[in-house]
């Protein structure tokens, strides 16, 4: 049978229990807030980090105390406290290496958000810097997640920095010296059909005949693979009417 002191003392380690629980729910309030105000100008996947760090924190904080509570184990709470600050360092540690990888990345400015890059092969306009990967959307629509990590370590290029693109394409036929303003012209033509009408062009003497470089710039990064194809198409078709059968 329970002495009055023993109902009293279980009726404190009631208390305790509820009042953990319900700072327990009012921290992971608070934390939630914190996290959606206070912090409003970061990626949402560092925002949703920083939300599960302090989520396993106030559970992992909240369980230990009522364990304690119950077993009145002062080693137990030591040993449990020492677990949380190796849990918290381990946990933290990814969080903290990538988000010091952003910070690096923006305060370089090697790129920014609506730059055209090219990165480990992948050329794209940038959408978003997160704590962990910059998305780019892809000449084909497509979006492409790229690791920080790898493009800290990686060479960008980035086309929009640049007030222009140069683009060139060269092909090589056997034509005698009084063609070559043909050819000129021809190329000219072709290359009016695509908007292309600041194209340079030089022409030089190879052992397989006359070399033909075509130039233009491109002020639109973004369309460099369109451009590609249509200076392609342009010169292929030039020089299918002065190749000899």
């Amino acid at each position: 049978m329970l002495e009055i002191g023993d109902m009293a003392f279980q009726t404190d380690k009631i208390v305790l229990i509820i009042g953990i629980i319900l700072v327990s729910i009012i921290a992971k309030l608070i934390s939630d807030w914190v996290v959606k105000h206070i912090f409003v100008e970061y990626p949402d996947d560092t925002k949703e980090s920083m939300r599960l760090i302090f989520t396993v924190l106030i559970i992992y904080v909240g369980i230990t105390l009522l364990v304690y509570i119950i077993i009145t184990n002062s080693m137990f709470l030591l040993v449990m406290l020492a677990l949380l600050t190796i849990t918290v360092l381990y946990t933290a540690k990814d969080f903290i290496k990538d988000f010091f990888t952003r910070i690096s990345l923006l305060t370089v400015k090697a790129f920014g958000i609506g730059d055209y890059i090219d990165v480990i092969g992948q050329k794209g306009r940038v959408l978003k810097i997160g704590s962990l990967y910059t998305m780019l959307r892809r000449d084909d629509n497509s979006i492409i997640c790229i690791p920080n990590e790898i493009i800290v370590r990686s060479m960008v290029i980035n086309y929009t920095k640049a007030d222009y693109i140069k683009l060139q394409e060269s092909f090589t036929v056997n034509v005698e010296e009084q063609d070559i303003t043909k050819v000129y012209s021809r190329i000219t033509e072709e290359l009016d059909i695509f908007g292309y009408r600041r194209a340079k062009i030089l022409h030089s003497q190879t052992p397989e005949g006359m070399r033909f470089a075509v130039t233009i710039n491109l002020e639109d990064a973004a369309s460099i693979s369109n451009d590609t194809s249509n200076l392609h198409k342009a010169l292929n078709i030039v020089r299918g009417e002065f190749v000899s059968d």
